[in-house]
């Protein structure tokens, strides 16, 4: 392995599509770093011969797989080396990862993330629960695509407390995901706060989703190239703690994304780069095929949208 130290770790369980997300990210990672990337899953699925001394296959635990996002509180018990990144296989990187890694140097887990008050992050009621059982009036609200964790006692007790939460997850009134899946950033936030572990700051600049931005203004894998913008303060979707423009290490596009745009876009730059396309040549026919289509598209429906309104 080209880093025996500083390694990337993600999941893709129980469905092939989860296995696409991951060897995109896997291979979007290796275009801006020289490091390991271990994919946990347990699906029959090939590793690219070009990658075969970068991407290696975890066999995943079968007491972990009906967990679904739960899954996550066991990152733990698959690092393989001392310093690890969790990142969720519907990610792809456009820069080099040793700026997460140094920016979360003195900690045993980290995230990108803000420390908040408890009600701010989810509102009054749960917030007096959770004061209540762990004695905390402040958390963390990060985005649970991205982890750093430490090969470490600590963090094997930081994981342990969480999946403790985790086991009494509806008596503390945690949301589930689709009324099914625990989300772990809760329990996770919660045992960090325990632990004192602190965030790193989170700006837009480390890991977002598109939750301003659905369709960002510049986006390419292959050269690094990505901005996004945030919406005006009044707007619903504005996010006070970002900048107007940000330019994120990662971008979480969301697992039923596979086929949309602008996901859709990234892996088509990937496909090309894996035919030996040259990267000017993959980025423009696919902004003349891609981006180009469906920017039209939603101007022209906007544009309508907006005409017809007027005449109503």
């Amino acid at each position: 392995m080209a880093n025996q130290t500083h390694s990337v770790i993600t999941f893709a369980t129980n469905k092939l599509s989860y296995v696409q997300f991951a060897l995109n990210c896997a291979q979007s990672i290796l275009i801006h770093n020289d490091i390991p990337i271990f994919i946990v899953s347990n699906l029959d699925f090939s590793i690219p011969a070009k990658f075969k001394d970068k991407i290696f296959i975890i066999p995943a635990k079968p007491e972990h797989l009906p967990l679904g996002i739960g899954m996550k509180l066991h990152i733990d018990e698959y690092l393989q080396t001392e310093h690890s990144l969790f990142i969720d296989s519907d990610c792809i990187c456009y820069g080099n990862l040793n700026e997460i890694f140094k920016a979360a140097e003195g900690m045993d887990v980290s995230v990108a993330g803000n420390i908040v008050s408890t009600e701010n992050w989810c509102g009054p009621e749960q917030a007096n629960t959770i004061k209540q059982n762990f004695g905390i009036d402040k958390i963390i609200r990060f985005n649970g695509g991205l982890y750093y964790i430490k090969k470490s006692a600590l963090s094997t007790a930081i994981f342990d407390k969480a999946r403790e939460i985790g086991e009494k997850y509806d008596s503390y009134g945690f949301q589930r995901i689709n009324n099914k899946w625990i989300n772990e950033e809760g329990p996770v936030s919660i045992s960090m706060m325990l632990h004192k572990q602190v965030p790193i700051p989170d700006n837009g600049h480390i890991i977002t989703d598109l939750f301003t931005d659905h369709r960002p203004a510049k986006i390419n894998v292959l050269t690094g190239a990505r901005l996004l913008r945030n919406r005006s303060r009044s707007h619903e979707k504005h996010r006070p703690w970002y900048p107007d423009k940000y330019a994120p290490l990662l971008i979480h596009f969301g697992g039923n994304n596979i086929n949309s745009y602008p996901y859709k876009s990234q892996n088509s730059l990937l496909k090309l780069k894996s035919n030996f396309v040259p990267a000017p040549i993959a980025g423009m026919l696919v902004n003349v095929f891609i981006h180009a289509p469906y920017k039209t598209y939603h101007f022209l429906h906007k544009y309508l949208k907006s005409d017809n309104n007027d005449v109503s």
